[in-house]
């Protein structure tokens, strides 16, 4: 196993439209300093999985096994885009599969300790598959506008730019969490070969 520093990257299931996708896919397999799993979003398939519940009725526990199948079809999506991304399961095979990886989140997620409800989406299990890998930060690929420097993450969860389950898991992580705007992927690209994150820093200080 690689001594390289692990990040995770959760790519949203915002991006699927984006031109700027195809981009972090490359930057990301390209990676050689600092050793990378992909956390994939949920995408579409999720989107498809929220308009259903209601008219269907299924409850919380299926819709959230369900969103975990969104975000396997996403990830299996990204793998096929760039062949250079290796689909792993498992954290052994997180941990020794070739860099970089791509998270397939049925059986491990349904054993982490986090809600089975819309509060936990893929921001949250980016953060918990963080801590189960020992990574040293995540970082969480955004859409929306971010601001500048660091940032409470309880005033991104208002301004529904992460989950609201987030700041509690991040509590419970040793390393740093980012976001970072998706037009930001030549900075990140640099960062990524500097082996120093970059974007908006997220604390759990409300007062920083």
């Amino acid at each position: 196993m690689s001594s390289a520093p692990l990040w995770v990257v959760k790519l949203g299931g915002s991006l699927w439209r984006a031109p700027e996708l195809r981009r972090w896919l490359e930057i990301l397999a390209a990676a050689r300093r600092v050793r990378v799993v992909i956390v994939p979003g949920g995408g579409p398939f999720a989107d498809a999985v929220r308009e259903a519940q209601p008219a269907l009725g299924f409850g919380d526990r299926a819709a959230h096994r369900m969103a975990l199948l969104a975000m396997e079809q996403y990830g299996t999506a990204l793998a096929d885009l760039e062949p250079r991304l290796n689909p792993a399961r498992t954290i052994a095979d997180l941990r020794g599969q070739p860099s970089p990886t791509v998270w397939m989140p049925l059986p491990l997620a349904e054993s982490a300790d986090v809600a089975e409800s819309w509060d936990v989406t893929s921001d949250t299990l980016a953060v918990w598959l963080a801590g189960a890998l020992a990574a040293s930060c995540a970082v969480l690929v955004k859409s929306a506008p971010l601001p500048d420097g660091a940032s409470p993450v309880h005033g991104l969860v208002a301004d529904g730019v992460v989950d609201p389950a987030l700041p509690d898991r991040m509590a419970r992580f040793d390393g740093t969490v980012w976001c970072v705007s998706r037009d930001e992927h030549r900075r990140f690209a640099e960062a990524l070969d500097q082996g120093s994150p970059c974007g908006t820093r997220l604390t759990g200080d409300p007062n920083a």
